[in-house]
């Protein structure tokens, strides 16, 4: 480095530590249109579709407030089977929204992981996207004094209608300037279940592609329809 000409080595330095900043987000939060756009979509998830209907969950407010993301859904959705699924849906940039998932907050919060650390999948029988879904999932297991609690969380995160799930999200995703997370819950009795058979994909197959068409929305076109038999 000390050989390269002075102005080189000042514009090397520069542009590496904009990078850098813009990144870490070290100059502010970058409020940009597409940030602006999938914040305001959050709000148009419908609280009912098909055969499933969802009431409204309590959400932290300090909590949301600390992790810096844009806009959030919290519900319980219930089908005619009496399945039930929680869902809870993010915006943010990609710094914020990487941040916190839950093998990292839920045994924060006292859980631990059956499998030892969440595990790759993606669902090829979702047949009405183009692309298979992929998520990170895992089972999580609470010990309480009556019970043994156990639930298992898919989640993923998109910022164009193709849902990953990387092993290392930050890497991967964080300097995306605008993207949402889904977390998808379900509660489990046999811990040794298929994962394919698990409500929470036979959920997702209709909810993801109908978000799709609200969450990737052009500006201008008119609303997705909504499905509410």
């Amino acid at each position: 480095m000390k050989y390269l000409p002075i102005g080189i080595l000042l514009g090397v330095l520069i542009v590496g530590t904009y990078v850098e900043g813009t990144y870490s987000d070290r100059w502010g939060k970058a409020q940009s249109e597409k940030l602006d756009q999938f914040t305001a979509a959050v709000d148009r998830i419908p609280k009912e579709f098909g055969h499933w209907t969802s009431i409204e969950d309590k959400v932290d407010e300090e909590q949301f407030k600390a992790s810096n993301c844009t806009n959030c859904i919290s519900r319980t959705y219930t089908n005619r089977e009496g399945e039930r699924v929680n869902v809870y849906l993010v915006s943010g940039t990609g710094r914020h929204v990487t941040i916190h998932t839950p093998d990292w907050c839920y045994v924060g919060a006292g859980y631990d992981i059956v499998d030892g650390e969440p595990q790759q999948y993606t669902d090829d029988s979702a047949a009405t996207l183009e692309t298979p879904p992929e998520f990170l999932t895992a089972i999580f297991r609470k010990e309480d004094p009556l019970f043994t609690h156990h639930i298992r969380i898919f989640w993923t995160f998109s910022d164009d209608g193709i849902w990953r799930g990387p092993r290392m999200p930050k890497p991967a995703l964080g300097s995306k300037p605008a993207m949402y997370k889904i977390y998808m819950i379900t509660e489990i009795n046999e811990v040794n279940a298929e994962v394919s058979k698990d409500a929470t994909l036979k959920f997702a197959r209709e909810f993801l592609p109908l978000i799709n068409g609200i969450l990737f929305e052009e500006p201008g076109s008119s609303p997705a329809a909504v499905e509410t038999s």
